[in-house]
Order: C-alpha cells, then structure tokens, then sequence
C-alpha cells in the first residue's frame, strides 16, 4: 500500500499544480487580493493571541501595560488596514516587487561589467537579461494595477507547467528501476550491469 501511495504521489502533485495553475491564471486579479485578504486575517490572528497572551501572563498585576507587546496592536491594525483595502496593499506590493527588480537587474548589470573587465569574456545575452528584468522592474513601478494581473497570470503558468511536466513524466518515466528475475526477487542494479556485461 505504501508503494502503491509513492507511486501514485507523483501524479497527484502534477493533478493539484495544475489545478492551482489554471485557478491563478483564470481568476489571477482576485487572486491577489484574496492572498493580501488572507495576510490580513493571519496578522489580526496573531495579534489577537500575543494580545491574549499577555493578558494572561500579567494578570493581578498592577503595571501590566507596561509590559504589552507593542508587535500585538500592530498586527491588528495591519491586519485591518490589509481587509479594508486591499487594492492599495496589492499596488504597494507590485511597486516594491518592480524596485526589487530594478536593483536586481542592476546588480547582475554591473557584475557583469566587472566580470568583462577582468578579462573573462561575457556574452552579450547576460547583458540583455540584466536590462530586460531593469524593465519588468520599472514598469511594475509604473504600472502596478496592470501588472497586479500579469504577475499572478506568470506565477500560474509556471505552476500549470510544473503539473503538466509532473503528469507527463508519470506516465512517461514511472517504470520501476527494479525488474522481477526468474526466481521472482527483484533484480538490482548491480545484477542488470553484470547481466549486461555478459551477454556483450
């Protein structure tokens, strides 16, 4: 049963990634607010027991406000600002991503340049990629309502891809490495060599 279990995950995994995929890439705008929704609920959550917490631990004690963790109310409030509006956090979040990109095709850029300086020769395609993600970065800053759709859509196919890859390789690469002999035990891998080494 076990086995049975192992050989089926594969083809599980590929079914559920799949799945996920096309969700993210058919619903991709709701997507992320959900996720951002979502975000809001964990913090408030948190908040609330650290708040409980402390209630708990200070309690008969006449100073015990000075001993509130200031991280409990943060949560709260963040977690209430994220429910509330959601669109401004999931804008906020595409314009940091584009920073992010724009710092990390800027760095790849000037790796490079120091790369070709010290002799190695570089192919111009390092370069292309290094201002192609400088772009993607400065239009998610520019753009982020557009690319709040185009980001999940991205994410999506990727794992669309993954599942479809893991359901073809299932069907494709699952015999076993273990082949039953005349005696019916199992065949190793060392056996299949010497076998192999014989017949030639």
């Amino acid at each position: 049963m076990e086995k049975y279990a192992k050989n089926r995950l594969p083809l599980l995994i590929g079914v559920i990634a799949m799945v996920v995929g096309l969700v993210m890439m058919i619903w991709s705008a709701r997507i992320l607010k959900w996720g951002v929704k979502l975000i809001g609920v964990v913090a408030i959550v948190i908040g609330l027991i650290q708040f409980a917490g402390f209630m708990i631990r200070t309690k008969g004690r006449a100073d015990r406000w000075k001993y509130l963790p200031v991280a409990a109310p943060i949560a709260v409030i963040w977690g209430g600002l994220l429910l509330l509006t959601p669109e401004l956090w999931t804008s906020l979040f595409m314009i940091l991503f584009g920073v992010l990109l724009i710092f990390l095709g800027l760095y790849q850029l000037v790796a490079m340049y120091k790369t070709k300086k010290s002799g190695i020769n570089v192919p111009g395609i390092y370069f292309f990629f290094s201002i192609l993600l400088m772009i993607a970065g400065i239009f998610a800053s520019v753009q982020p309502v557009f690319m709040q759709t185009w980001f999940m859509t991205f994410i999506g196919a990727w794992i669309l891809a993954y599942g479809v890859i893991e359901v073809f390789g299932y069907f494709t690469l699952r015999k076993p490495i273990d082949e039953p002999n005349e005696t019916g035990a199992e065949t190793t891998i060392q056996e299949k060599t010497n076998n192999t080494l014989k017949n030639e």
